[in-house]
């Protein structure tokens, strides 16, 4: 498929910043970047926030982050797209879709087409086959405002392969997969895409925070109400928190880390952050 890496980008972007349970807000330093101690630890880890996509003119990676790579024993991504048997699962798990046409009345189909003509510049029944899912990516990416879209984990994994770091990750393409299914039933998926404009707003918005380095404000311009389902938020973010936490330590035990995931994993009462805290890290934000 055309563009597929691209897609993937934004399906892990999408599993990041679809939803947000209401929590308490635990406001962070501006920093995208953190490290992570503790007694147990041999050598410090560290903690990244990542905005999956943004435009190339945007696109910058700062010295303390590759400073940072250079300076730990390996990166670990959500998922480790550099790894072929990933890539091939990913490529399996989009095959065969149920088309958009069977899932949504003819009314919705309808209302679908024209936002889709709108935004794609061409007809929905063209995409009808690919299933609402990637619909939903291809359209993501028309959010900003350029052709040439960067992706951190992809630089990032390029520079940790050139320096012959290993790649590690949190899941599996798979366990991914599965959220997406499970998360986001035919009704959640049409409201998403039906919320283009409001979201393409508060995204690009989003970026000029995240480039500022305001993670907080980052994730409240992606997680307002209106884009809220807590079954959704519940999966895709909570419980992979909680997971992940739980691995986590075994793993900066056995060396030292750069984590890069999406920054909203990060803010908040079931962020990263706070229940790395909860189990006795110092979590401190690296500034320069």
């Amino acid at each position: 498929m055309k563009h597929f890496k691209t897609i993937i980008a934004v399906l892990v972007f999408t599993l990041t910043f679809s939803s947000s349970q209401a929590q308490q807000e635990i406001k962070l330093e501006n920093s995208v970047l953190w490290k992570i101690e503790h007694s147990g630890l041999k050598e410090p880890s560290y903690i990244l926030g990542t905005l999956h996509l943004m435009c190339e003119d945007d696109f910058k990676i700062s010295k303390k982050i590759t400073q940072t790579l250079q300076n730990v024993d390996a990166l670990v991504l959500e998922v480790n797209l550099s790894d072929p048997k990933e890539i091939k699962s990913m490529q399996e798990s989009m095959k065969n879709p149920k088309k958009i046409s069977d899932e949504i009345s003819k009314k919705q189909f309808e209302e679908l087409d024209t936002i889709v003509t709108k935004i794609m510049g061409t007809p929905l029944i063209n995409f009808d086959s690919y299933g609402l899912s990637i619909l939903n990516a291809l359209m993501l990416q028309k959010m900003l405002p350029c052709t040439e879209i960067k992706s951190l984990e992809t630089e990032l994994m390029a520079l940790a392969i050139k320096q012959q770091k290993p790649i590690y990750s949190l899941e599996k393409v798979a366990e991914q997969m599965e959220i997406i299914r499970t998360a986001y039933p035919t009704a959640f998926a049409l409201k998403q895409i039906l919320l283009f404009e409001s979201y393409r707003k508060d995204f690009n918005e989003a970026i000029v925070a995240y480039k500022n380095e305001d993670i907080t404000t980052a994730v409240d311009l992606l997680t307002k109400e209106i884009y809220m389902d807590e079954n959704a938020t519940n999966l895709m973010q909570v419980k992979r928190n909680k997971n992940w936490v739980e691995k986590m330590p075994q793993m900066m035990k056995e060396k030292s880390n750069l984590f890069a995931v999406g920054t909203a994993h990060l803010t908040n009462e079931y962020g990263i952050i706070n229940l790395l805290r909860q189990k006795g890290y110092t979590v401190t934000p690296v500034f320069n």
